[in-house]
């Protein structure tokens, strides 16, 4: 699972989440058992369906009827949805988070540098595991799409490198930098202490320009 299992959604999504470690909901037990075993069922795959595998943990937080906004996907969600143009109300917000986010059927691709989740970032060394191998990977599944992603978002500064690695060209923070057909954005993760919600909007808004001024 450290080598091989990614996160949720499809590969081939028009928009791409890539952050720093998955973390867990809040009655979730401290090891990784059930999230290998649930990973195991599902077939060993490099992406899951979000509301599938949650469900297979026995976690219906984030995908029952009124679900809870989670604390890292509501402002990529806002992001999200400010790129596309769209009005990011809670409500709004919730509704994809159940229906979209994730889904193997959806339209992103929601992805982690390491493979096993964490109550938060000051995680064990074994979450470490393979990661140039990953980092590889993901950028080897980005350039092997016949129609590569509109959208790279990657979140968390301290592993910048890692994104420029993925990108493979400089990256500045919060700046869109555009190829013909993909614009890439390393930006803050949405854990931060002080961010506010006009910052994934601006964030958002930014990109939606980027790309239409490069036709993307």
């Amino acid at each position: 699972m450290a080598r091989r299992c990614y996160g949720y959604g499809k590969w081939d999504a028009p928009y791409w989440f890539i952050g720093p470690g998955q973390g867990k909901g809040p009655e979730e037990i401290n090891n990784n058992q059930e999230r290998l075993a649930a990973w195991i069922r599902m077939g060993r795959p490099e992406v899951c369906d979000c509301c599938c595998f949650h469900r297979e943990i026995g976690e219906d937080s984030w995908h029952k009827e009124n679900p809870r906004l989670q604390s890292t996907w509501k402002s990529l969600i806002r992001l999200l949805m400010a790129f596309r143009g769209w009005h990011p109300t809670n409500d709004a917000r919730r509704v994809y988070q159940r229906d979209q986010w994730g889904g193997s059927n959806g339209e992103t691709c929601v992805i982690e540098l390491p493979g096993l989740a964490a109550r938060n970032l000051n995680s064990p060394a074994d979450r470490q595991c393979y990661r140039e191998h990953r980092i590889a990977t993901i950028r080897k599944r980005l350039q092997e799409q016949k129609r590569p992603p509109t959208l790279v978002a990657m979140y968390g500064k301290g592993d910048h490198s890692s994104w420029e690695e993925i990108a493979g060209r400089t990256l500045e923070l919060n700046v869109p930098a555009s190829t013909d057909v993909t614009v890439f954005i390393p930006v803050l993760h949405p854990n931060t202490h002080g961010l506010t919600n006009q910052y994934w909007i601006d964030v958002g808004q930014q990109l939606r320009q980027t790309s239409h001024s490069s036709n993307i």
